[in-house]
């Protein structure tokens, strides 16, 4: 069997081409054929992947800043559509293609080629772009998560996306065409969820065949920590709206409390200047980032989207650290009823800081430590035990797409 894998970008720089990368290296090992189709320049591969059919159209994320032609490239790339349809045709072998992401560069195209052909068709669910224009279930302009139905006329009306209207309807109109592959296609492909709580949401289309394989997950340090013993509040992830880092910010200068926010992206000058008091340093190294969660006395979650599952919270909490997640993480229950974190009203920096403030109790973080490490243990499989279940998926052996 043959495994086409399909990939906006080859580094990585957030959970999903982490989990896409970690796809291909289960299958080479499980001695699939692998080819791999990403979007830019394919650099993030040479090292990890060499001898591993690659085919890299060298193209620029969305987030880089938009062009005038991605207006259309971005809408239907028909480079990254010839890309695919000649690796379907490269091979006789029976073939599986693993979708992951295609939003940033290589658009809904790539669907229209793969609905021409035979090939078995897996998409990770990473986001909500299968069926909501803005990726994110969320309106960015009010904070409250999207109950509108996708593609409706509510749906059209709505500003909602985080640039302008304009933008939103470049969006919906580029989720038409993706939609516009047909019910047949769309009837027939595979849909893996990083948490089983995002299928009520992916439902309303014609999607049908879901299951759920939660992302493997690593502790971020090499014990369990008595988080209880430390002092330090830690936030990891991007530095974006949708991740809540001003709602973070808010808490903390609301209190005078001090953190560290790990990570890159669109407000982290915002945040440095924001936080003078924090120790805000951009991204750092895997060790730094070790030895720092090695410190921690709590993790803070706080974003406003319904995070699909929250990675980083996942790692905390296999650590032995507690985590205060947003009401939005589709977690936030798991997290809450297992005694591993606290639970505050998404975007509401007033409720962040009361979480905050239940931090200082020695005992309570005791326990939410225990409970954390307990959570931890079960919260996610292993790596060696997802990588056998994804090969199975791709192999016929989970029979979801019969259902």
């Amino acid at each position: 069997m043959r495994l086409i894998l399909v990939n906006d970008v080859s580094t990585v720089r957030g959970g999903a081409t982490k989990v896409a990368l970690q796809c291909l290296e289960a299958s080479r090992d499980a001695g699939l054929t692998c080819a791999i189709l990403v979007g830019d320049d394919g650099e993030g591969l040479k090292s990890r992947f060499a001898g591993i059919r690659t085919v890299a159209l060298g193209e620029r994320p969305l987030r880089e800043g938009p062009t005038f032609t991605d207006v259309f490239a971005k809408n239907y790339n028909w480079r990254a559509y010839e890309a695919l349809e000649g690796l379907l045709k490269e091979s006789e072998e029976e073939t599986v293609v693993h979708v992951h992401g295609w939003s940033q560069i290589l658009s809904p195209s790539i669907f229209y080629a793969l609905a021409k052909h035979e090939a078995k068709v897996i998409v990770t669910a990473h986001d909500f772009f299968l069926n909501c224009p803005n990726g994110g279930l969320i309106n960015f302009h009010s904070g409250e998560v999207c109950h509108i139905k996708p593609l409706s006329a509510a749906c059209l009306t709505t500003n909602c996306d985080k640039r302008n209207y304009f933008h939103k309807l470049w969006r919906f109109r580029r989720t038409l065409t993706q939609r516009g592959v047909g019910e047949e296609f769309w009837g027939r492909i595979g849909i893996v969820l990083a948490h089983e709580n995002m299928e009520a949401h992916l439902r309303s289309g014609p999607l049908r065949h879901f299951t759920t394989l939660r992302t493997p997950t690593e502790p971020l340090t090499p014990g369990p920590v008595e988080a209880w013993r430390n002092h330090r509040t830690v936030f990891l992830g991007r530095m974006c709206w949708e991740k809540g880092v001003r709602t973070l910010a808010d808490a903390l200068n609301k209190t005078g409390r001090t953190a560290t926010l790990i990570g890159r992206g669109p407000l982290l000058e915002e945040m440095q200047h924001a936080l003078p008091h924090c120790f805000v340093p951009g991204w750092l190294s895997d060790e730094e980032v070790a030895r720092l969660a090695g410190e921690a006395r709590v993790f803070v979650m706080p974003s406003r989207m319904p995070e699909p599952y929250g990675l980083v919270a996942a790692e905390a909490l296999m650590s032995g650290i507690p985590v205060i997640v947003s009401s939005n993480a589709l977690i936030a229950t798991e997290v809450e009823n297992n005694g591993a974190g606290l639970v505050f009203e998404s975007g509401d920096a007033d409720s962040l800081a009361e979480k905050l403030a239940a931090t200082d109790d020695d005992n309570l973080m005791r326990r939410l430590s225990e409970g954390a490490f307990a959570l931890g243990q079960r919260i996610a499989p292993s790596r060696a035990e997802w990588g056998r279940r994804m090969v199975d998926i791709y192999m016929g052996r989970s029979d979801f797409l019969a259902h």
